[in-house]
């Protein structure tokens, strides 16, 4: 009997792993930026491995993931129309008058703002999903539309908004979503169909801890990019930051009132559309940033990183309670 107890203790012990990190997002997410942005050095060399990681944590999430689930998701077109109405369309509108308003319309900051706000939704959506039990399928077929429509989207909307020529790199874009969601996801979904659904009873929940384990490493990895600007903060960068922390508390609310009209209910689906609405993939706007702008655009969409995550635990909670009453 004590063997059988010895032998199962090394798996309880990484299981309480798994579950305490999930207890405690809101300390370990915080933790995980305040890490990256005061010792870069230490992470920094983690860079390259960061979309790896990502493609490990989307196939951990998507092990719950069926084809059936898929096909559900696809026959629900509208909502996955409305979701990506409202990312592509309304909150750049939205952003741009509120900054214009704040800034002036010809300041690069709004040009900054509204880059944040025109690039697809973010690959860390699914892994967010996943985490809070929402509807994976979903999110992952409103991410991949986001994505696939982006390289038109972008040019179009920054041409119109702030009057900027942008050349996108589709296939750039379409190889990294493909690498870090569509492929881990496509292949844990035909796994788990394959195992007839082993994979959401056994493996999902035993590999859960190593999802949770790689979020405050990729967190703080992504930080490490506003440390040199942050070390050198001005009052102008400071309510640039206090803006784009606002415009990121708005996106999830935003997000929320739409899921609520969207999901009828469905718990499940509230998550995800909401999720889909509050995260931006920031790494594209900083790449853009970077490369067609000045420091000045690209400073707030580096900065948007840590809001994003960070928020994301929060209303990640949110949500978490809601359903619990939900379903007392």
């Amino acid at each position: 009997m004590g063997t059988k107890n010895e032998s199962t203790r090394p798996f309880s012990l990484w299981m309480g792993l798994g579950e305490w990190i999930g207890a405690h997002l809101m300390l370990i997410v915080p933790a995980g930026v305040v890490i990256g942005v005061l010792f870069p050095q230490v992470l920094l060399p983690l860079k390259p491995l960061v979309p790896t990681f990502f493609a490990i944590m989307t196939f951990q999430n998507s092990l719950s993931n069926n084809l059936t689930a898929m096909r559900a998701a696809v026959q629900r077109p509208w909502i996955i129309i409305i979701t990506i109405l409202m990312v592509h369309l309304a909150m750049p509108l939205l952003v741009f008058a509120l900054a214009s308003l704040l800034f002036g319309p010809t300041s690069p900051t709004v040009a900054g703002v509204v880059l944040e706000y025109t690039v697809p939704i973010g690959a860390s959506t699914i892994m967010w999903i996943g985490m809070f039990a929402g509807e994976v399928a979903l999110g992952l077929c409103t991410l991949l539309v986001s994505t696939l429509i982006s390289p038109f989207t972008i040019p179009l909307t920054l041409k119109l908004l702030v009057g900027a020529a942008v050349e996108i790199d589709a296939l750039g874009m379409m190889g990294s979503m493909a690498y870090m969601v569509a492929l881990p996801a496509l292949v844990a979904t035909v796994f788990n169909e394959a195992s007839h659904g082993w994979a959401q009873r056994k493996l999902a929940p035993a590999t859960t801890p190593v999802s949770r384990l790689l979020l405050p490493v990729i967190v703080g990895t992504n930080a490490t990019g506003i440390s040199e600007p942050l070390h050198h903060l001005t009052p102008t960068l400071v309510g640039i930051m206090i803006l784009m922390l606002c415009f990121a508390i708005g996106s999830f609310l935003v997000g929320m009132v739409i899921a609520r009209r969207l999901s009828r209910g469905n718990e499940e689906r509230f998550v995800a559309v909401s999720f889909c609405c509050g995260i931006r993939n920031v790494t594209a706007g900083a790449v853009l940033a970077s490369q067609y702008f000045g420091p000045e655009v690209m400073f707030p969409a580096i900065i948007a990183t840590p809001f994003q995550q960070v928020l994301a635990a929060l209303f990640g909670r949110i949500m978490e309670r809601r359903k619990s009453k939900a379903t007392s």
